[in-house]
């Protein structure tokens, strides 16, 4: 069971969609033709990334533009950037690691934060403050799906799902979707920052399609 602090709705997005695509915008234009591709695939959440100075500025235009694409802001380090994130529109917020202080700072914005964790230490951590959602990164580095067997099955009695990112592709995502306790891959390749930087839309589509007949 959800605690009442996650939000439902992004528990069915992820369920249903199996990926996250994650994106680093350089510019504005290219965001906004980036979440028209994804909503015309049928892909309805993206995570945009902290690493630009235009990211804020992404996350407000295309939550007023596309209202029904759930916007999720990530690299999420500082308690500020958080805030700023939620003030420009973001649904969910995602780290790299795992930081109890911006934990419990999401918990009183009422906003569900996916930590990422890499060791079977910091899921503990995590599980011991209630979190559901769980990055573990940098995924394949790590050892891909092999390794997420093995941090998990200590928990087996736990209520928790995890987001595998880092090195997912085309070749390795179907593996990771049926790996247990998986809800879904963040994939940074289907919203690749060259696609948009050459504007081949096309491509990104084709990716789309291509991965979602992978995971389904």
């Amino acid at each position: 069971m959800l605690s009442k602090t996650e939000s439902v709705n992004l528990f069915e997005i992820l369920n249903n969609s199996k990926i996250v695509p994650i994106a680093v915008f350089g510019d504005l234009n290219g965001a906004l033709k980036t979440a028209e591709i994804l909503l015309q695939n049928s892909v309805n959440l993206l995570e945009i990334t902290l690493r630009t100075e235009i990211a804020l500025k992404c996350i407000s235009e295309i939550s007023k533009k596309f209202p029904e694409l759930l916007i999720g802001s990530g690299s999420v380090l500082t308690e500020d950037a958080l805030s700023k994130a939620i003030d420009s529109g973001a649904k969910f917020a995602v780290a790299p690691g795992l930081d109890l202080k911006l934990v419990d700072f999401a918990l009183s914005k009422k906003i569900p934060f996916v930590p990422g964790i890499s060791t079977p230490t910091e899921l503990n951590t995590a599980l011991q403050a209630d979190l559901k959602f769980i990055k573990i990164f940098p995924a394949m580095n790590l050892g891909g799906p092999e390794y997420i067997k093995a941090i998990t099955a200590p928990f087996r009695t736990r209520d928790f799902y995890l987001i595998p990112t880092g090195g997912i592709n085309e070749g390795n995502i179907a593996e990771y979707v049926k790996t247990d306790r998986v809800i879904a891959c963040g994939a940074s390749y289907i919203v690749d920052s060259k696609l948009i930087e050459k504007g081949d839309y096309n491509e990104m589509s084709v990716r789309i399609q291509k991965t979602k007949k992978l995971i389904n």
